[in-house]
């Protein structure tokens, strides 16, 4: 697997997460909305967002993957 490392744009109230590799090359990885927490105070809608958004980055990371050979 090839060395990458991950770039998170917000823009809009969306998120993308690119995986760029050594070479400069981008790949989109994931895009998503982002929770409305504006709309209530739903503070633990957007914890669970962080929480999976978190480990989806870590179990995409060639570095981790090797840590825990995966």
């Amino acid at each position: 697997m090839e060395n990458f490392k991950h770039l998170i744009e917000i823009d809009k109230g969306k998120l993308t997460i690119h995986r760029v590799f050594d070479n400069g090359t981008k790949e989109l990885f994931t895009e998503t909305a982002l929770p409305d927490i504006n709309a209530g105070d739903n503070w633990d809608a957007f914890a669970e967002f962080s929480k999976q958004l978190g480990e989806n980055i870590l179990m995409d990371s060639p570095v981790a993957r090797k840590k825990f050979y995966l």
